[in-house]
């Protein structure tokens, strides 16, 4: 089970969403804060994670080593987890690291083991077929890591967003475009997409909304 959230992530209005996957989790919590600069921006993340897991009732949530800077014991510490969480941060550079080092395959194989993986904002783009890389001045749209097919996600989403004019001619015509506000989002499980947090999903390729607590078929 994929969670992937708009932006603002550990606030109060993701409280409820949280606290569900950590239900469906059973196990461990793992926050990786790959979108982050290592040193103090991966540090600062991964804490604010920790408390918000912690204040949730979380009796094993802690903070992954930077596979950057220890991939060893990074990978130690992921491998343990059943719900993996993804801070937001830069896309660009959450994308380089999942796909230079072993956590990219590893986010795969703890999704086919059954785990759950929440990303928020970066973490959430990246995890679709297709990202927004916004830090390259003009917006492009490069491959994700596939692991929602046919998706693209536009975080903090506020009705409208300057990436649409990139994302329509970058992508093939049958991909769905979510727009997820922040402490909101959708919880992709099998083929179902259910809008979750505090405010609607836009189905912005479909000109509709997803209320929260709606599901629809994610193709």
């Amino acid at each position: 089970m994929l969670c992937l959230q708009g932006g603002a992530e550990f606030g109060p209005g993701c409280r409820e969403m949280d606290a569900a996957l950590l239900a469906r989790a059973g196990g461990p919590v793992v926050v990786t804060a790959l979108a982050g600069a290592p040193g103090r921006e991966y540090r600062t993340a991964g804490d604010n994670g920790v408390r918000h897991f912690s204040s949730l009732g979380a009796a094993d949530v802690t903070v992954a080593p930077d596979v950057r800077e220890d991939p060893e014991a990074a990978l130690e510490a992921l491998r343990r987890a059943r719900l993996l969480v993804l801070p937001g941060g830069s896309p660009a550079r959450l994308l380089e690291a999942l796909r230079t080092t072993p956590v990219g395959d590893l986010v795969g194989d703890l999704l086919a083991d059954g785990g759950v993986v929440s990303g928020s904002s970066a973490g959430a783009m990246v995890l679709c077929a297709w990202t927004v890389l916004p830090e390259r001045g003009t917006p492009s749209v490069v491959p994700g890591l596939g692991l929602v097919p046919r998706t693209l996600v536009v975080p903090h989403w506020r009705g409208s967003s300057s990436w649409l004019a990139a994302v329509g001619s970058g992508v093939p015509a049958d991909v769905r475009v979510l727009g997820l506000p922040e402490q909101a989002g959708v919880v992709v499980d099998g083929g179902s997409v259910t809008a979750v947090g505090s405010a609607p999903t836009a189905l912005v390729s479909e000109g509709r909304v997803l209320a929260v607590g709606d599901a629809t078929a994610l193709w």
